[in-house]
């Protein structure tokens, strides 16, 4: 597969050139803003504010919010902000990414050890104190029997995008569970992936396999086979964007290819570049900041275990 890389001046650039960027040099030869903190508690740190900040800015309006399962270790801090900061939430509203189903397709319990929905009722929801909080009916989370609400829910809440989408990019570039849409016979244009909204979705073999390794102890069959994930059209849409990178070394290769890569299907990262308008064009995203941690900003580089 061809891959082509540019820097921020339109230059063209090899993957190895990409690849050996110092993590001092990303900000400067990239199009988008990078910020790079010591470490992972400083990023969490710095990600609370943001949202605080989306909330500050709005003056007590409606504030709309993408969140991630992935990374997590925000929540806690924003909560302990708002805490401190007496900051009212009660009119913030929330759409959740995506969420595990089941082998036969239906949405695991918020019991169940890998359910999304699970981890932000503990990690977000409960830690705000009940006097600040937003309604839990101000929370969404896509289902597999809801996906057309989602998207009326997305247009009723958020006509012109939502005011924060928080995005982790996984090590092949997946996006909530928005993976290169491409696999066996499926073949899927880079104009219709853009167009895709709340579906369900295979998980690919690679990202088991990596959560097999991070949440379940190398067991793959803890791991669900499928997904229902919001999808592009409604990520694009959002006013701003804060990309995320927080898990480790292994997040190195995708960091890189975010920040250079010309916007493709095949690495779904890349495209938190565009911004999509409400007539459904598609333009250079100027809302956008590249978050990481030294971590992951370091050289990609092969060395045997």
């Amino acid at each position: 597969m061809q891959r082509e890389y540019r820097d921020r001046d339109g230059k063209l650039m090899t993957g190895d050139e990409v690849h050996r960027l110092a993590a001092q040099e990303l900000a400067a030869r990239s199009s988008m803003a990078v910020n790079i903190v010591d470490n992972t508690e400083s990023l969490y740190e710095a990600i609370a504010e943001v949202m605080v900040k989306a909330i500050l800015d709005k003056n007590g309006q409606k504030v709309t919010m993408i969140l991630p399962v992935g990374p997590m270790g925000q929540y806690p801090v924003f909560a302990r902000k708002v805490k401190e900061r007496g900051i009212n939430c009660r009119n913030l509203w929330t759409f959740n990414m995506d969420e595990f189903l089941d082998r036969n397709g239906k949405t695991i319990s918020p019991t169940h050890p890998m359910s999304f929905k699970g981890m932000m009722l503990e990690h977000f929801y409960n830690q705000i104190p009940a006097e600040l909080r937003m309604p839990i009916e101000q929370m969404f989370f896509p289902r597999h029997d809801n996906m057309d609400q989602i998207d009326r829910l997305f247009d009723e809440h958020a006509p012109q995008g939502v005011d924060l989408c928080l995005a982790g990019v996984g090590p092949e570039g997946h996006v909530a569970f928005n993976e290169d849409p491409n696999f066996r016979h499926v073949e899927v244009s880079l104009e219709e992936f853009l167009a895709d909204r709340t579906r369900l979705v295979m998980v690919n073999t690679s990202t088991v396999d990596m959560d097999a390794l991070v949440a379940g102890c190398g067991d793959r069959a803890s791991i669900p086979p499928f997904a229902v994930t919001i999808g592009p059209h409604d990520i694009l849409r959002a006013q701003r964007i804060e990309g995320i990178f927080y898990a480790g070394k292994f997040q190195r290769y995708a960091l890189r290819e975010v920040l250079f890569r010309v916007p493709t299907e095949r690495f779904p990262g890349t495209l938190l570049k565009l911004r999509k308008k409400a007539d459904g064009s598609v333009v250079p995203r100027e809302e956008l900041t590249i978050w990481s941690s030294q971590r992951e900003a370091g050289i990609v580089q092969t060395q045997t275990i």
